[in-house]
């Protein structure tokens, strides 16, 4: 089995992942509730902080539509952030991780073809805010979309290096994915996902520099809120390219030594 065998396995991991998902048809109802109970909370939290606010001047749309942009886009991310530990954990817990070890595959490829489905679902319900958005009046018509889109993946994949890593510390430790856990909190609070990051203590918003989050957020607001061309959206994409460039071989390094020493204890199984 080479590497021209690979998209094979990949459609099919994931057709695997399609037909399971469709037999909860329920959580589709469910998660389509929370999304539009989510947009209705911030469109009235709205309401209370109408007029002028720091931060959102560069911006057109309001509150609301700032943070419908965060919302929009931080699932999506939180999949690229906890999405291959998440897998990995489950993996272990039903019993098959050794196995897949096993299989002349590289486990890491089983891993990311196990993302696929929760990233076109996450990819459907970032679609579903904006859409909800749209009707409740967020002034997305003039909006750089294929931008917007360059900016969305080129984030997922910088933020997948980190996910990647908190992946290699479970495999290495057995433990709870501290990477996911610090990075996400540190995202909702730093990186402008319900609030800008200017309203925070100087010392705090530098910080904020420090996650690819926040310039992810920063150019999906000006490509979609303010209809930015791709020359003035050339400082997020090029920040995120380097974020890429620098965490992904980063992550793949920390789980190629993670499969090692997993190799080398035989503790595949354990969790």
């Amino acid at each position: 089995m080479g590497v021209r065998d690979w998209p094979a396995i990949l459609w099919e991991t994931f057709r695997r992942d399609v037909r399971i998902a469709l037999t909860y048809r329920l959580a589709f109802v469910l998660r389509f509730l929370s999304t539009l109970f989510q947009v209705a909370v911030f469109y009235f939290i709205s309401k209370l902080v109408a007029g002028p606010q720091p931060g959102l001047e560069n911006y057109q749309g309001g509150y609301f539509a700032y943070a419908l942009i965060g919302l929009a886009f931080i699932r999506l991310f939180s999949i690229s952030l906890s999405g291959y530990a998440g897998k990995l954990t489950e993996a272990q817990q039903i019993g098959v991780l050794e196995a897949q070890a096993l299989l002349p595959v590289p486990l890491p490829l089983l891993i990311f073809g196990s993302n696929l489905w929760p990233y076109l679902y996450a990819f459907g319900e970032t679609a579903l805010y904006l859409l909800l958005g749209l009707v409740l009046g967020a002034p997305l018509a003039g909006a750089n979309a294929p931008g917007a889109l360059v900016i969305a993946l080129l984030a997922s994949v910088a933020i997948s290096g980190l996910g990647i890593m908190g992946a290699a510390l479970i495999l290495a430790f057995k433990r709870g994915n501290a990477v996911s856990w610090v990075v996400e909190a540190a995202a909702a609070l730093l990186s402008g996902v319900y609030f800008p990051p200017q309203i925070l203590p100087q010392p705090v918003q530098k910080l904020s520099l420090l996650l690819p989050h926040t310039y992810a957020l920063k150019g999906l607001r000006e490509a979609l809120l303010n209809g930015a061309s791709f020359a003035q959206l050339t400082q997020p994409i090029l920040v995120l390219a380097g974020f890429s460039l620098a965490l992904i071989p980063l992550g793949a390094a920390a789980l190629a030594w993670a499969l090692r020493q997993a190799q080398i204890k035989g503790d595949f199984a354990q969790y």
